[in-house]
């Protein structure tokens, strides 16, 4: 049987780990970035961050809170 909360927990620890690593690249100033051909810039670093935070916190939501 799948245990949807235990599967909840685990990505809301993976996006909010992108987060953090998205977080430390703008932190860091090492931005733009290019990585194989693809330009990590401002904005989209910022969505990267922003984005995945939200879907932590409602997974984390989902898999602690709610009954």
């Amino acid at each position: 049987m799948v245990k949807w909360k235990e599967i909840a927990k685990f990505a809301a620890g993976l996006t909010l780990w992108e987060s953090i690593v998205h977080a430390s690249l703008e932190l860091g100033d090492l931005l733009p970035l290019n990585i194989l051909g693809f330009t990590l810039t401002r904005t989209i670093n910022t969505i990267q961050i922003i984005l995945p935070l939200i879907i932590s916190v409602l997974l984390a939501y989902y898999a602690w809170i709610r009954k």
